[in-house]
């Protein structure tokens, strides 16, 4: 597998994209590539024919008539299309520098998978897997992206996070439920003392993922979370007094990790612009007196910095204010001032 993958990364390398230029399917040049697809793909049908005891499918781009920019493998569920599904991707980078691979959904029809941004106006990904077309722009498709540089010398990392990935998308199309794609989820993973945080029953909890990956993730199938914080919070943002109720989400104050986490004293109630804030560390609120404060990387803009030092509204009772122990964790970890 190895040597199928160098050998594409390097066509990349020895044949550029030029603007405006394309390489037939039919030109001999390709025969090598094509070559090297194949034989990448049948080492993965050896590896992933058969996961869960579950038919998988392996599908390698050649393009119709020009040869892809961005040359992918995809290894499908049963019923999924690279048009249309939920699959693991395996992209080359344009330039031949590597491959992004991850759980992913297909551009022209996305899935709603919680995706990462690898690419936007502020940021360009080492490994560049945007194609010239609309519908070839794979950078933000992954829900789970990993980065494999050439020249590729040990595919056992590659071969783990395919595994994981795989598990990814089971759990996605509701193949397996959350306990079983936990075990396969060895990846999410973290530094968090749990010593640290107990007034939930975090002792409880199996699961500790990464927050950047997986706390926007945390947004989707927490309705009942969700309900329970509009209640408590009296159908308000807790930081803006926001009421348009469409607009409020259920944050965690620590890490999502699952049902364990979806807990009254580790959630409240902000506005869905608040909740990407505090998940980034730009805003948090002082466990000692439950006071907002706002991070120095943002107290440029007008609007937030006159929250700075304004105090949250707490809920009626007081077993269901905010843990202080998950409020002084996002303050002193996560909180960026």
């Amino acid at each position: 597998m190895l040597n199928y993958f160098n050998q594409i990364c390097e066509f990349r390398q020895n044949n550029p994209i030029i603007h405006g230029k394309t390489i037939k399917t039919d030109n001999p040049l390709l025969d090598n590539v094509k070559e090297a697809l194949d034989n990448f793909k049948i080492e993965l049908e050896k590896k992933y024919n058969i996961f869960n005891n579950v038919n998988l499918t392996i599908k390698v781009s050649k393009g119709a008539t020009n040869f892809p920019h961005v040359t992918h493998v995809c290894i499908l569920p049963p019923n999924q299309k690279v048009s249309d599904g939920i699959y693991v991707a395996i992209c080359f980078d344009k330039s031949g520098k590597g491959a992004v691979v991850g759980c992913a959904e297909s551009k022209t029809n996305p899935k709603g998978l919680n995706i990462q941004i690898r690419k936007s106006t502020k940021t360009s990904p080492n490994i560049d897997v945007d194609g010239g077309g609309d519908t070839t722009k794979y950078n933000n498709v992954f829900e789970n992206p990993k980065e494999f540089y050439y020249k590729l010398e040990d595919q056992s990392d590659l071969e783990n996070h395919i595994k994981k990935s795989l598990g990814l998308c089971f759990y996605n199309l509701g193949f397996i439920k959350e306990s079983e794609y936990l075990q396969t989820a060895d990846y999410l993973n973290s530094s968090i003392k749990e010593t640290e945080i107990s007034y939930f029953n975090i002792d409880d909890i199996k699961d500790d993922r990464k927050k950047i990956a997986i706390q926007i993730y945390a947004r989707r199938g927490q309705k009942k979370f969700r309900e329970e914080l509009i209640n408590v919070y009296n159908k308000k943002c807790a930081i803006t007094q926001c009421q348009i109720v469409e607009m409020l989400e259920a944050a965690h104050i620590y890490s999502f990790k699952g049902s364990d986490t979806n807990k009254i004293p580790n959630g409240i109630l902000l506005r869905s612009d608040i909740h990407t804030l505090f998940d980034l560390g730009l805003i948090s609120i002082n466990p000692e007196n439950h006071m907002v404060q706002i991070s120095n990387k943002i107290s440029h803009d007008e609007y937030y910095t006159k929250l700075h030092q304004t105090k949250i509204s707490l809920p009626t009772r007081a077993e269901d204010y905010p843990s202080s122990d998950s409020l002084r964790y996002h303050f002193e970890n996560v909180f960026d001032k």
